[in-house]
């Protein structure tokens, strides 16, 4: 506990240098984001000695505890790795924010990560809830950072409803788990004595409350705004780790205090997590904000974790042994892995934008020549987002896709085998989708012409934002070429009781009686041989540059695919479902014999938002409306409310008595 002591007090003193006078606010920057870097250093430091073996003890005062697990401990590594990473980038990022609250960000950024770290070392129920509450807080206020444009307040305060609404009920599930055991401890609630109902409205409330902390569908309508409206360290935080710490929170719920699952609670929490992913990079596929796309990104890998991790449910359930510990090993490999990736590629976003002013994708193009390390760290994470192998992201949705052949081969049920198919089915049609999404990412920023003058005058990132995308692209490649650390702790985490053979570079699953192997190394020694036949085959060819023929002219930007271009395949097979608004307008004919100027507007509306979340604003609208002409002000009118309501009552208690 001493590691994650010293880590509190580094944040906490980097939340003070907001008092820095207004003079100082250079060097509260830097030593804000220097002491959030060493905080994130013991953090991880503490949660790999806990991995290890090493015990922490508890720490109690009164009703207040904090503690530290294995469970608790994997995330906690993950979020101090994260916060070293972009704490590193911050120190370069964070500067374009001097004479824009530079201080406010400093100390609120170590305010986010101390309440994360505080949250997952809480030990009771009371502790859990604080802390979240100053997590949500302090991420409204990162998000709202940039307050003086209207869409940052509303994607700030619509961020905060809805954490708020989540918080409620988590806060609901933790009053009734409590009001059945001796205290609010986790030790305590794991011995609760809910009955069969109550069971099924704790489950109901936890789920909710943590999936919409994580972004899934249809409670995700939060996250394409967030993570447009806030700074990119800050994105990058919030979908690194932000959204696994509700992960944490709802695997704390199933594996202590609820654990004898009901069938329909895995079938829920898996099927959620399959559309999830599904619709999340359908979405994603459509956008050409950068940072809607990562957040759309998030949707649809935070449904792959929650995915796998419904299949270790079921996979418990129905097959029984220890053969359910793949899915939850895969949900863990999966949350670690996108942590990094993610991380990366919002510094990379933040890259872009700090080169260029905008994060419109159609007005980029050609950025590799004026921005090469953007470029090479983007391409890294761009392929683990789609899952390419010898990158950490293919690691983790291999294992995940492994998790449900299992369930398909665990139980000769109907019911198990037509769950499996579905998924499966529908878990390969979203990583299609991702290779497009990403393919889509790269080429049209990176490659081809210039499509506006923004990008011809894009200028490289600084040292400090360099080093910290460096780091994470290398943290992408080393895990995916060598993720045995990875695995050894997860299965630390989860005291996995042997059927799972860690061969030194790899991976092998014995426990549906047929081993399936993943060997990176071997893999990446094939493509070396091919590569180098292959180079050797060429190597005398000769090759001569010129213009692409284009018909006797020269092509220009405007002959390129753009983004909307590229994905209209796709829109038009999923037409059905997007909805896409199209409006043309004729603006003026340049010639008298040629075509007419137009306008071509397309928008993607939010099914979700605009289906549910639009007709319950209507209603909850008129419904205050109600209420407000029954609130007229009068005394005498509320005198009358009163005597009223004692009538009832009166009426009532004669009645019944």
């Amino acid at each position: 506990m001493e590691m994650f002591l010293i880590a509190a007090a580094c944040f906490a003193a980097g939340v003070l240098t907001m008092l820095f006078p207004h003079g100082w606010q250079k060097g509260a920057h830097w030593l804000a984001n220097g002491l959030a870097l060493a905080g994130g250093a013991a953090t991880a430091y503490g949660a790999a000695a806990q991995l290890m073996g090493r015990k922490v003890l508890p720490l109690v005062w009164g009703s207040y505890s904090l503690a530290c697990d294995g469970w608790s401990a994997i995330f906690l590594l993950l979020t101090g790795i994260a916060g070293i990473i972009a704490s590193l980038y911050a120190m370069g990022y964070a500067r374009s924010y001097e004479g824009n609250r530079l201080r406010v960000l400093g100390g609120m950024w170590n305010l986010f990560l101390l309440s994360m770290v505080l949250v997952l070392l809480a030990g009771d129920g009371f502790s859990f809830l604080l802390f979240w509450e100053i997590m949500a807080v302090a991420s409204f206020m990162l998000v709202n950072h940039e307050s003086e444009q209207r869409s940052t307040r509303d994607a700030a305060y619509q961020y905060l409803v809805m954490t708020s609404v989540g918080t409620a009920f988590i806060m609901i599930a933790f009053l009734l788990t409590g009001s059945a055991s001796n205290s609010f401890g986790f030790a305590d609630m794991a011995r609760n004595n809910l009955p069969g109902v109550w069971q099924h409205a704790v489950f109901g409330c936890a789920f909710v409350g943590f999936a919409l902390k994580a972004g899934l569908v249809p409670l995700h309508v939060w996250l394409p705004k967030a993570h447009p409206a806030a700074p990119s360290h800050v994105s990058a935080l919030m979908s690194g780790v932000m959204l696994k710490i509700a992960l944490y929170g709802f695997g704390r719920f199933m594996f202590s205090f609820l654990p004898a699952w009901n069938y329909w609670w895995c079938v829920i929490v898996m099927v959620t997590g399959v559309l999830s992913a599904f619709l999340g990079v359908l979405y994603a596929q459509m956008e050409t904000d950068i940072k809607r796309v990562l957040a759309y990104s998030s949707v649809e890998n935070m449904g792959f974790i929650f995915a796998a991790f419904g299949c270790g449910m079921l996979l418990k359930v129905t097959a029984g042994g220890h053969w359910y510990m793949l899915g939850f090993v895969a949900a863990l490999v999966h949350a670690f892995n996108h942590s990094v990736m993610k991380v990366l590629m919002f510094m990379s976003a933040g890259s872009i934008m700090h080169g260029t002013g905008s994060k419109n994708l159609e007005l980029f193009g050609g950025l590799a020549r004026t921005m090469p390390y953007t470029a090479l760290f983007s391409f890294i994470g761009c392929m683990a987002l789609a899952a390419v192998p010898l990158t950490n992201g293919f690691m983790g949705e291999w294992l995940v896709l492994q998790s449900f052949i299992t369930l398909a081969g665990s139980n000769s049920a109907q019911d198990i085998r037509l769950w499996s198919a579905l998924c499966f089915i529908l878990l390969g049609f979203t990583g299609a989708l991702a290779l497009g999404c990403f393919v889509r990412f790269f080429g049209i920023a990176f490659l081809g012409r210039a499509r506006s003058q923004l990008t011809e005058h894009a200028h490289e990132a600084d040292g400090f934002m360099l080093a910290a995308m460096g780091l994470a692209g290398l943290l992408v490649l080393a895990c995916g070429v060598y993720p045995l650390p990875v695995l050894q702790a997860v299965c630390a985490a989860l005291q996995l009781p042997g059927d799972y053979a860690l061969q030194g570079w790899g991976l092998a699953w014995a426990g549906s009686g047929a081993k399936a192997v993943f060997n990176p190394v071997l893999l990446l020694i094939l493509l070396a041989v091919v590569g180098g036949a292959l180079y050797l085959a060429t190597a005398g060819v000769c090759q001569r540059q010129s213009v692409t023929w284009n018909c006797g002219t020269y092509p220009t930007e405007r002959q390129q695919y753009s983004a909307t271009g590229f994905s209209k395949p796709v829109r038009r097979a999923f037409d059905y479902l997007l909805k896409p608004k199209r409006q043309v307008s004729y603006m003026r004919k340049d010639h008298a014999y040629f075509g007419r100027q137009l306008s071509y507007k397309l928008e993607i509306p939010d099914m979700i938002t605009e289906k549910l979340y639009q007709p319950l604003q209507k209603h909850f609208v008129s419904v205050s409306a109600f209420l407000r002409r029954l609130q007229q002000g009068s005394v005498r009118l509320y005198v009358s409310y009163v005597m009223a309501a004692m009538i009832i009552v009166l009426i009532w208690g004669a009645l019944y008595k």
